[in-house]
This record gives C-alpha cells, structure tokens and sequence, in this order.
C-alpha cells in the first residue's frame, strides 16, 4: 500500500485524498469565552478541601507514591471540588509509549513536516485517523478502567444522573493541562499517559473522556474540524446548548480545552465554517463491575432431585 501524506488538522475526514493542503497547525487549544476575562472557572490547589473519589491504580498494587493528584472544580455539581489520584507503574507507563512507537513502526508512520505525516493504514482503515484512536484506545483500556471504576463508584454513592456524571467526567479531563505532544507518533498522547502525567491536547483529552463516559455507559462521540484544526467530543444526553446529529442521534458538543465549558456549549467562532465531522470509533467492551459476592457463611440452595 502507498503512502499517504496526512494533517492532524486534516485527519478525521474520511476517506482522504493522497495529498492534503500544506496548510495547518495541528491540534490547537480553543482559549474559551468561560475562561476569559476572569470567567467562571477557578483551579483549586492540589491541597484544597474536596470530595476524594480515591486512588486509581494499574496495575493494581502500584504504590501510592507515584499517583498523579488530580483537584478540579465541577461547578454545577454539588460538592463542586473533586480530588482523584491516578497511580499507574513506570513499566506499564513505558509499554504504553513503547506500543504506540510499535504501532507507529508497523503503519510506516514518519513526520513530513509540522504537523503533517507519512503513513499506510491498514486495511480497511479508509485512511481516517480514527483507526489510529482505535489502536490506542484498545492499549489503554486496562490502564483507564481504574478511573473508570472511581467515577462509577462516586455515581452511585451519590446517585448522579447520566447528565451529571458526564459532567464530573468532563470537567475531570477539561482540568488537564493544554500541552501537544509535539514528540509523539501522530501527535496524540495514549490516555493513560494524559492522566499519569497530567497534560495532553485536545484530541489526546478528548480519546480519554471518550473512553471513561464508553465505560460508564453514556454515548459520546469524537468530532473533529479541519478548517479549525481542533477535535471535540459530542455527548448524546439531554443537554442544552449546541447539537449535531449522526444516525438519527443528537450529540451535544463538549469542549475538552476550555476549562468550564459545559456539555452543550461551543465557542461560536467554531461554527463558522461549520465543517464538524463525527468520528465513530470500534471502542473496546465496556468494563463490568464484578456482582457482590455472598459472605462465606452463605451457599446457594442445592435443588433436590425429582424422584419418579
């Protein structure tokens, strides 16, 4: 198979051409109206009082000392301030980094300038970046279902509604620092590396909260601009606030770089063009939590034989 030039910018239209515009700059940061001019969104310190949704290890056993603490403000929740610490080992970290070089190694993947690359999709990829989110998000989510598992724990002790976990979810990711990971395979840094080390860009954050909101079970979608150079998440809840549809189903645009910003809400500068494009990605089974187990003392009822 020939290789394809590609854009990050470019990347989630699909099929694509051979050759794409010289012209793009990647995933950019969407500096939101709610966080300019001294908006809504305050960071609270690592140490501030929160609600503590616990420690979220992988492999499980990983100390403590390594956790990344994570305090962010969820403003329409109350409590509004949240705390979740991310362990995950440095060997599990370094296989994480070493697959996606693999994986990169292995679709022939090589800059060609900023912010492009070279590549040959696999087969039947059609060329979208999707198939490399895909890839990605199969690796992690052993790593991500720990944080899952914290998020589940706290929606059930609090008895959150779909609407309201997604927004604890979101604003989780949201709090993460804008960097772009200039140094790595197609520009996306793996999810379970955007929450051990606390950054990521807008399409690395948004496969994360993709991934977390698949696993508890609420719908959402990435969506992606090429006259934007930028990638969101669509959630099909009943939000208020700016939709697409895809198959029948409304989506609620969620910005992942603009702290705050509520499901539903998109900077009006984003939709003009309005060129969004859904990005349906083949995402790994959902987690299960595991059904209570009875106390020792307790044994199921041996059913007696029919006697003729």
């Amino acid at each position: 198979m020939s290789a394809r030039v590609i854009s990050r910018a470019r990347a989630a239209a699909a099929p694509l051409a051979v050759s794409l515009a010289l012209a793009s700059t990647g995933c950019c940061r969407i500096i939101d109206e709610l966080e300019e001019g001294g908006g809504r969104y305050r960071d609270p310190g690592p140490s501030a009082p929160a609600q503590e949704l616990g420690l979220a290890a992988y492999p499980a056993g990983t100390p403590a000392a390594r956790a990344t603490n994570h305090t962010w403000l969820a403003s329409r929740l109350k409590p509004s301030t949240y705390r979740l610490r991310y362990a995950l080992s440095a060997t599990e970290a370094s296989a994480v980094d070493d697959d996606l070089q693999g994986f990169a190694r292995k679709v022939g993947y090589r800059p060609d300038g900023k912010d492009r690359f070279r590549w040959r999709p696999p087969a039947g990829c059609g060329g979208s970046i999707a198939c490399v989110y895909q890839a990605i998000a199969a690796r992690s989510a052993a790593d991500v279902q720990p944080i899952t598992a914290r998020f589940r724990a706290r929606a059930r002790e609090a008895r959150l509604s779909s609407l309201d976990l997604a927004q604890l979810v979101v604003t989780f990711v949201q709090a993460i620092p804008y960097e772009i990971p200039e140094k790595e395979p197609f520009g996306v840094l793996p999810p379970a590396l955007v929450a051990s080390r606390r950054k990521g860009d807008c399409d690395s954050k948004a496969l994360l909260a993709h991934m977390i909101l698949h696993d508890l079970g609420v719908e959402s979608m990435m969506v992606g601009s090429s006259a934007h150079h930028h990638e969101m998440l669509g959630i099909a809840l009943p939000a208020q606030g700016k939709k697409f549809t895809y198959a029948g189903r409304d989506y609620a645009y969620t910005e992942m770089t603009a702290k705050g910003s509520p499901i539903g809400h998109i900077n009006p500068r984003l939709l003009a063009p309005n060129d969004w494009t859904p990005m349906p990605l083949k995402m790994p089974r959902a987690s299960t939590p595991e059904p209570d187990k009875p106390a020792p003392s307790q044994k199921r009822p041996q059913k007696k034989k029919r006697t003729r």
